[in-house]
């Protein structure tokens, strides 16, 4: 079976690939900046989580050494907790 034509010109059928590849064209670049954009969104993000967490963690840390300090009377220091399940 052979393309038949069907009344278009060879001007007509270049104007409709050159459309054609520019949509696509036009459609694959919107994609591939979406996905940046949400790359960069997403690891800015992920530092104001890290950031919160550290803040919580050194605000409780702070008040729990405090708290303990006013209550020992003198700062014991870090002790590690027990690990079940591995012998020595």
């Amino acid at each position: 079976m052979t393309y038949r034509s069907r009344g278009r010109s060879i001007f007509e059928v270049i104007v409709a690939v050159c459309f054609v590849g520019f949509l696509v064209g036009f459609i694959t670049v919107l994609c591939i900046g979406n996905y940046f954009r949400a790359k960069r969104a997403q690891e800015r993000q992920r530092q104001r989580r890290l950031n919160k967490l550290a803040q919580q963690s050194q605000t409780t840390a702070r008040s729990a050494s405090h708290s303990e300090y006013s209550q020992q009377g003198i700062d014991m220091g870090y002790e590690a907790p027990p690990m079940h399940g591995v012998s020595a």
